[in-house]
């Protein structure tokens, strides 16, 4: 068996695939962050109506990206990827300056990077 018999083939994965994973990773990121916060404050249920409707329509969307990364138009779902990225990017960074945890540090962190990686995708999404 001669050496290139033995590597393991890299195939391209498809940017669609690639965007709606890590539109996946960060859901469930942020989820954990969003249990692991509410584990923190377990004395009283949340009734701030900013936070009951803010919750829910950042989950929506995520969710959202997920599946029109994969079904949706490609110069359409390309911008949007860019757009709502950018969006979550600017709500991440503002999580980061009002938490003071290294836990919050951490998450947040890994939201920014998660951000930008769906930007770079979104951006680099190949022409014919």
């Amino acid at each position: 068996m001669n050496k290139t018999e033995s590597e393991l083939k890299n195939p391209i994965v498809n940017v669609r695939i690639v965007l709606a994973s890590l539109w996946i990773s960060h859901f469930l990121l942020w989820s954990f962050g969003d249990m692991f916060s509410l584990l923190q404050e377990t004395t009283e249920p949340l009734t701030d109506p900013i936070f009951l409707i803010i919750a829910p329509t950042t989950a929506i969307i995520q969710a959202l990206m997920i599946i029109s990364s994969l079904k949706g138009k490609a110069k359409y779902i390309r911008w949007a990827n860019i757009i709502v990225s950018i969006v979550f990017l600017v709500f991440n960074i503002g999580y980061l300056a009002d938490n003071s945890e290294l836990w919050n540090y951490l998450l947040g962190t890994v939201y920014i990077i998660f951000n930008i990686m769906i930007m770079w995708h979104a951006w680099k999404w190949p022409k014919k």
